[in-house]
């Protein structure tokens, strides 16, 4: 079926509009295209549908440099320039806002970023001989030995974990990198000599650290400068994978906050301390609540190691936290998921006169943002592209008290 592309829409597709089908979702199409597209999914007004052929290009179309681009569930965009693409991902977030929020908001521009190179994180899967990705919608595993999007640290020891299968029952590996040296962790994977020494033979110095679900072998936590502080993360632990975008985002925070040094902060999901370290020198007390384990530790060490006596970790699931209100500023970094009705009564209570809210996920923002509507203004909304080449968008939200 032919068709005439219209808008992006989130998920890396392109808007279409059909008398057959009605609304289309076009994957590896751009807006403004002319297109054949094969119809897969469809539900009572709305389909899914790929391309075949571009019968009309758009002039921001160019050719991916990524063999497996297409058949890899890793990236969509990878047919779009690079600036094109951060336009595409600001009308989605635009567009969010309209239609959950009510707000017709034009987003800042998203600071330039590097395409390719910036990934310090990944979820690799295994089938014992190959190591590389799954497939788009699929358990299949597309082998890669070489990712761009990928530190080039984490490329160059990929080698040393292909054919694990003979060794071990691997399913997953993370491998993680501080831009020199890498750090893997096998989840569901019991420590054996075998396994250690392979990695060991095949990798060499470049692996720093291996995690088994009973043990590890090596250094237990990898480190990353953050603003003049040492962050320390243990391999298993949530980081931002885009770390130079991570620097350009704690930059706008600070430049917004423009806090004397004598109000109080709530950090709510605080993780390792990504955004309490470099921003308690701001404050006179900060309160960081992470509730999963391994980061409310990470959290714990990183005061300690950073000599940091005014911030307060609390270890509590954000939905059960009790605020000591009044905040002068609340931070959040929710999951995609966005908040709760128990997390947004937290917030609430912290009665903040400002929040800064970051996410992953422009619909649950938008909607949190309209529930908070009836205490807070937006202010502004910016858009931070920590995953170029992919449908990912991160942004900031910030809202003002009446």
């Amino acid at each position: 079926m032919r068709v005439e592309t219209l808008s992006p829409v989130y998920g890396g597709y392109a808007l279409a509009r059909t008398e057959r089908v009605g609304v289309l979702f076009v994957r590896f199409a751009l807006p403004g295209e002319t297109v054949e597209v094969r119809l897969g999914e469809r539900k009572r007004d709305y389909g899914f549908a790929e391309t075949v052929a571009v019968l009309s290009p758009s002039r921001h179309r160019v050719s991916p440099p990524c063999g497996v681009f297409g058949v890899c569930g890793g990236c969509q965009l990878q047919h779009a320039s690079y600036p094109y693409q951060l336009e595409m991902k600001r009308e989605v977030l635009r567009e969010a806002f309209r239609r959950i929020a009510g707000r017709d908001v034009a987003p800042e521009s998203a600071p330039p970023g590097e395409p390719f190179g910036y990934r310090h994180r990944a979820q690799f899967k295994t089938d014992g001989r190959e190591i590389g990705f799954f497939a788009e919608r699929s358990r299949r595993i597309v082998p890669v030995s070489h990712c761009p999007l990928m530190a080039d640290a984490i490329n160059r020891v990929l080698p040393a974990f292909l054919g694990l299968g003979r060794i071990a029952p691997v399913s997953e590996v993370h491998l993680s990198t501080d831009g020199v040296r890498v750090w893997a962790w096998f989840p569901g994977t019991p420590y054996g000599e075998r396994l250690a020494s392979h990695l060991a033979d095949r990798a060499g110095k470049m692996l720093a650290g291996a995690r088994f679900e009973d043990r590890g072998t090596g250094e237990e936590r990898l480190t990353l400068a953050l603003d003049g502080f040492a962050y320390s993360v243990s391999p298993r632990s949530f980081f931002q994978a885009n770390w130079r975008m991570n620097l350009a985002l704690l930059e706008k925070l600070l430049a917004t906050l423009g806090s004397d040094g004598s109000g109080r902060l709530l950090d709510l999901y605080a993780g390792a301390g990504n955004f309490a370290l470099p921003l308690s020198p701001r404050f006179r007390e900060v309160v960081a609540v992470e509730g999963e384990p391994r980061g409310a530790g990470d959290l714990r060490r990183n005061l300690r190691e950073n000599r940091i006596g005014n911030v307060l970790p609390v270890r509590s699931r954000v939905e059960s936290y009790r605020p000591e209100g009044p905040f002068d500023v609340l931070l959040l970094d929710p999951p995609r998921s966005g908040l709760s009705d128990a997390a947004l009564a937290t917030v609430r209570g912290a009665a903040a006169g400002r929040i800064f809210y970051v996410s992953c996920n422009p619909s649950t923002l938008a909607r949190d943002v309209r529930a908070l509507s009836d205490r807070y203004d937006l202010s502004s909304l910016g858009m931070f592209d920590f995953f170029p080449n992919t449908h990912h968008i991160e942004s900031l939200a910030v809202l003002s008290a009446r």
